[in-house]
């Protein structure tokens, strides 16, 4: 990834280089929501991407006729009622059910997973190719948490090395294994400890935060005062080079991803969220834009002493 790029939501939207960088990463698939992969196929339905996205079929299509050379090089193919007979009744999984329907194979493996095929044939999607449709989807949430998950892969992956990165995964999924574990025994004490154990785990990042950053309180600095706010974030956008509204997504995406503050919760799109900052958050608005600031290299004395000439570092 190149140094100092801005990534954002819309930028892998829209550029396929940033999406080739990270299509490989579709463990992030798995983190947002089970993905329910066909057994030995490892391949959804069209049907089953929809429903992964919870969006509608006709949806993913527009998609995947908008971006077919793409998506179709990630792994779709068509696969018809007697593939699926064939490779189903080899597996070890337990099929309940073979049954044929007005001009389609309908297949009960679990109770959790149902599938139509058509006799002509469906379209079936690999992993990567599922990811892919979720780096191109505008309006699903589903899709914008996958594209949030990925930019944090990215965020994380500029401030350590990729081996740490590999563990940082495995040790999350051990923590949220043993929560599991812990539940599925009925073992209240050690649930307690492992949920704890990953509580102080997601907290790591904000705890990295609190100790890099070198600026007074919000308080003293007024960036609460709404005249020196909006100087900050004009000059905010225009250092990073990107627009008044980008700025202001980056803000509210990042005071969700640390601190949990979702502003579009709080208010509807008729008003401008910051409005819904309280008075004991505003020094975690300053940490995030100061984060973001020391992560692209950015002077951060020099940067506020240009929004205000009375700004002082203690």
């Amino acid at each position: 990834m190149p140094e100092n790029k801005i990534i954002t939501s819309e930028s892998m939207v829209d550029n396929h280089d940033l999406r080739n960088e990270l299509i490989a990463r579709t463990e992030v698939l798995d983190k947002v929501k089970k993905l329910l992969l066909i057994p030995e196929m490892n391949c959804m339905t069209i049907r089953q991407v929809a429903d992964y996205y919870e969006v509608d079929v006709d949806t993913i299509n527009r998609c995947c006729q908008r971006n077919r050379t793409e998506i179709e090089g990630d792994g779709v193919v068509s696969k018809t009622p007697k593939i699926f007979k064939e490779i189903l009744n080899r597996t070890t999984c337990s099929v309940k059910n073979f049954e044929q329907q007005n001009g389609k194979l309908v297949i009960q493996i679990d109770d959790n997973t149902r599938l139509e095929i058509p006799n002509r044939g469906i379209k079936c999607f690999s992993k990567r190719a599922i990811l892919r449709i979720g780096m191109l989807l505008r309006d699903s949430k589903i899709a914008q948490e996958v594209r949030t998950q990925l930019l944090n892969i990215v965020e994380h992956t500029a401030e350590e090395k990729p081996e740490l990165l590999t563990q940082d995964i495995d040790d999350e999924e051990k923590l949220q294994a043993a929560i599991g574990k812990a539940f599925a025994t009925g073992d209240i004490m050690e649930f307690a400890t492992a949920a704890q154990a990953y509580t102080a785990f997601q907290r790591r990042h904000i705890d990295r935060i609190e100790t890099s950053n070198k600026l007074l309180t919000a308080e003293v600095l007024h960036i609460s005062d709404r005249k020196m706010f909006n100087r900050v974030m004009r000059k905010f956008a225009s250092t990073l080079h990107i627009s008044f509204g980008v700025a202001f997504s980056m803000l509210y995406k990042q005071l969700s991803y640390r601190y949990g503050i979702d502003l579009k919760k709080r208010g509807d799109r008729k008003t401008p969220y910051i409005q819904y900052i309280k008075d004991d958050e505003w020094d975690k608005v300053q940490k995030v834009i100061v984060a973001i600031l020391e992560k692209y290299g950015i002077n951060v004395k020099e940067f506020f002493e240009s929004c205000s000439p009375t700004f002082k570092e203690k």
